[in-house]
């Protein structure tokens, strides 16, 4: 299955670069490294809701993040798992990027789960 990034009959490489790109940018407003103002012009209304929900979700800033899966359910949308850390916790996030006019879009994204890393067990 081919992805397209724009509205010409020329078939992209999967996943769409773009989205993927976008996605990094996302994830580093999280880590505190980009502005979330920038951040508003690379999605919908619909996706920069979801964006802040999430944002007021997290507990504190990210330290490492990382995008670890994207495909293409539809000719027009990217779906992307990314993994993100603050120290104590790893959650997995999702990102669906729509095809528009201007290009992919965020529109939607959430919190997959959130799991607390085990305590070392010490010998004694």
């Amino acid at each position: 299955m081919h992805c397209r990034n724009d509205f010409s009959d020329v078939p992209n490489q999967f996943p769409p670069r773009q989205a993927v790109s976008y996605s990094t940018f996302f994830l580093n407003v999280l880590t505190g490294r980009k502005s979330a103002a920038e951040a508003r012009l690379l999605a919908t209304d619909a996706g920069w809701t979801a964006f802040t929900r999430v944002r007021r979700r997290v507990p504190a800033r990210f330290r490492q993040v990382r995008v670890a899966r994207a495909n293409c359910p539809t000719r027009d949308s990217v779906e992307i798992v990314a993994m993100v850390e603050n120290g104590t916790a790893h959650q997995a996030m999702t990102f669906t990027f729509r095809a528009t006019q201007h290009g992919w879009r965020l529109d939607h994204c959430d919190l997959i789960h959130g799991n607390q890393r085990p305590r070392p067990m010490h010998r004694l």
